[in-house]
């Protein structure tokens, strides 16, 4: 004999699958406006949320064919046929829409990587551009139906339940026995609460307040070298400069010590995206005595790029911006090194990057005690001039041209 009422998991997933479907079709809508941080989390939520949508509908599915289940509900041939046409339309947006879904993201023009819930990663389906556009208009069409058969499911349930008197929402709704009003409200809010919650997402709002650019100084797992412009005490002061030093310094080798940090800001949507490299060296030939003869090199390992969102580190060495495959490294050289009084400096040279050479500047402060130099210092280059961002991401009205750069790290020199 057929049971009165639906399976416990039958429910739980029925349920899951209303709130998954009513957030995914809101959160679906708000995926307008300029690109952003804020749309691209929005993206990664909306697949996210899809896949999670496929899957269970496999559970259900699995459920409903080895699950006793409630016998269909008598009634005329039109009304049962189109009962049993909704729930095979149900079915096909909840699998169709994600696959067409990772159908469109496979396909773009721009890959984003994508990583479920930031920590599943999810493969590109192995197929060509030419399928991107029906993709897109599959998923839209989607979307508007599952908005007619939910608006036929709910009309059908209300028909069953008040106009035929049959206790159809007892069957489906948990602890619905004897109570069919106010579980229908419940589960009215419940599907309400789903298309607010959609509407509302705004994943990584921390990020959302703009820092200014020096925060990039900030260590994110290292201690940073103290400032060079620490405050010295006037009779400490004193005290050094009354203490007898050599006149010139012998050009030396540098060696950069662990804990020092590169790092750069950019602007997205005039939010500032603070990042560092986490893989840097740098060849340095020094004397503030013989700056003719000094030279620098800083070879940057550009795929260490990181900045605390994995899916935009994935983007940031693909083809569209740094191309870590065909040009893993950055190398800044500089040989015409400035004396701009005091211990500022500023180095003049080359920067080459995605194998464009453009003349780059930078400008730092240097403290040397004995064998041992503090520094730190800051440049600002434009993407644009070595090609990082291309299609969309080449306009500067989402991503500025401007990136800031700056540096702090400590080194020494052989004991003299």
């Amino acid at each position: 004999m057929s049971p009165n009422r639906y399976h416990a998991a039958a429910i739980t997933l029925h349920w899951l699958l209303a709130v998954a479907l009513a957030f995914q079709l809101s959160l679906g809508w708000a995926l307008e406006g300029p690109n952003s941080p804020e749309l691209f989390a929005r993206y990664q939520l909306h697949k996210s949320v899809g896949v999670t949508i496929l899957l269970l509908t496999v559970i259900r599915l699995a459920i409903r064919f080895t699950v006793p289940r409630p016998a269909p509900t008598e009634g005329p041939f039109w009304a049962r046929a189109l009962a049993s046409t909704v729930h095979a339309g149900f079915y096909l947006v909840m699998i169709a829409a994600p696959l067409a879904g990772w159908l469109i993201v496979s396909t773009a023009k721009i890959q984003v990587p994508t990583l479920l819930y930031g920590v599943v990663p999810l493969p590109h389906l192995p197929v060509g551009r030419a399928w991107h556009e029906p993709a897109e208009g599959i998923h839209e069409a989607l979307a508007w139906l599952a908005v007619a058969l939910f608006v036929l499911h709910v009309a059908g349930a209300l028909r069953h339940q008040w106009l035929l008197g049959k206790p159809e929402l007892q069957r489906m709704i948990p602890l619905a026995r004897g109570r069919a009003i106010p579980a229908a409200i419940a589960a009215l809010l419940l599907i309400v609460a789903g298309l607010i919650a959609g509407k509302l997402a705004f994943p990584n709002r921390a990020q959302a307040e703009p820092t200014a650019p020096a925060a990039v100084m900030t260590p994110a797992r290292t201690a940073a070298p103290a400032p060079v412009t620490e405050i010295v005490p006037a009779a400490v002061e004193n005290a050094q400069q009354a203490i007898p030093v050599e006149e010139t310094q012998p050009i030396a080798d540098w060696t950069v010590r662990p804990g020092g940090r590169l790092g750069f800001t950019a602007s997205w949507n005039g939010e500032a995206i603070n990042g560092r490299f986490d893989r840097w060296r740098a060849a340095i030939r020094f004397s503030p005595d013989a700056l003719g003869d000094s030279r620098i090199r800083v070879t940057v390992d550009l795929a260490s790029a990181n900045t605390e969102d994995s899916q935009r580190d994935d983007s940031l060495k693909s083809s569209d911006f740094f191309d870590t495959a065909s040009h893993p490294t950055a190398t800044f050289t500089a040989r015409d090194i400035r004396d701009l009084e005091g211990d500022r400096y500023e180095a003049r040279g080359t920067l080459e990057l995605r194998g464009v050479s453009k003349p780059a500047t930078l400008r730092f402060t240097l403290r040397i005690d004995g064998d041992k130099a503090r520094v730190s210092g800051t440049s600002r280059i434009d993407r644009t001039d070595f090609g990082v961002g291309q299609g969309e991401w080449a306009a500067t009205d989402a991503i500025a041209a401007g990136v800031d750069i700056a540096f702090s790290f400590t080194a020494t020199r052989p004991a003299s």
